[in-house]
């Protein structure tokens, strides 16, 4: 049995700024309260995460750790998304106070009810 390696390597990232522009304007929008989630399919490129945490959210540190908590959940999670799927998280001000079980459940709540993410 081989063992399921669940990294989060460059290639898994959104980095430019024209990706991120293209999901913007051509992609599906789901809304909740502590996150926005933006998606596009791209067939062939595979799965890639995009984040977008403002100074509002707070300071550097809390910034951090909910970008964290968001690469955490799409590592974890990247097998139950839709192939191909290019998506882009918009953190809000409110996440700022969850922990990581709360970002997950938020985002998989948030996923779920796009149709991103399936279960």
């Amino acid at each position: 049995m081989q063992r399921v390696r669940h990294t989060f390597s460059r290639d898994n990232r959104i980095t430019c700024k024209r990706e991120f522009d293209e999901v913007f304007a051509q992609g599906e929008k789901v809304v909740g309260r502590q996150f926005v989630g933006y998606w596009i399919r791209r067939c062939g490129q595979g799965s890639k995460l995009g984040l977008v945490v403002s100074r509002k959210v707070g300071k550097a540190v809390v910034r951090n750790r909910v970008k964290r908590h968001i690469r955490e959940f799409f590592r974890r999670e990247r097998a139950h998304f839709a192939v191909d799927l290019h998506l882009v998280v918009v953190a809000r001000p409110s996440s700022a106070q969850m922990n990581g079980t709360e970002s997950a459940a938020a985002l998989r709540q948030l996923l779920q009810q796009g149709g991103v993410l399936d279960g």
